[in-house]
């Protein structure tokens, strides 16, 4: 079962329906390209989505200690947590989806980082690729980070600019969809 936060809602987001590529039987899209069936008015299909629609919620929807300004549309920062797509139970990627500097330099941002490193949780630094390409995603939990977390949240800040700059160097490399057939896309 998917615990939720109580009385959370997507609102006005379409980060999920545009960021996360989708590889099954029942339906396909590919990284970072908005569905088709999103429209103005949210998801045309909400009532009959596929199952990857229907179990996949974002970190600031499971994640109760995130506040309001942490909504992916809001922060520029779409968390995956406790998905497929993480690397073991309780880990993090945090995906940059905005402005990647004004992200990491956002205070919050900066205590979220120090706290979690400070509490040992798994994270990852992510930049998406293009349309149809693979994200980049760096560790967070390093030596030098660590370093950084137990100094200040400029300290940290340097950390991560440094890995932020490491990730748009990086070569994306496209996403290979397996499945075929309903390829929502646009």
């Amino acid at each position: 079962m998917i615990n939720l936060v109580p009385g959370r809602q997507c609102g006005e987001c379409k980060v999920c329906c545009i960021v996360p590529p989708i590889d099954e039987p029942e339906m396909q899209k590919q990284s970072n390209a908005m569905c088709r069936h999103r429209s103005e008015s949210g998801c045309d299909i909400y009532e009959n989505r596929p199952t990857a629609c229907r179990t996949y919620f974002c970190g600031w929807r499971r994640l109760a200690f995130l506040d309001d300004d942490w909504r992916p549309d809001k922060s520029g920062v779409l968390i995956e947590s406790g998905t497929r797509t993480t690397v073991g139970s309780g880990s993090m990627v945090l995906i940059l989806v905005g402005n990647p500097l004004k992200a990491i330099r956002q205070q919050r941002f900066l205590a979220f980082i120090r706290e979690s490193i400070d509490q040992n949780v798994t994270m990852f630094l992510s930049l998406p690729g293009g349309r149809g390409k693979a994200k980049a995603a760096l560790p967070l939990n390093t030596p030098e980070m660590r370093s950084a977390a137990a100094q200040s949240r400029s300290q940290v800040r340097l950390v991560l600019e440094e890995i932020v700059r490491q990730l748009s160097s990086h070569n994306f490399v496209p996403y290979v969809i397996e499945h075929s057939g309903n390829d929502v896309s646009t």
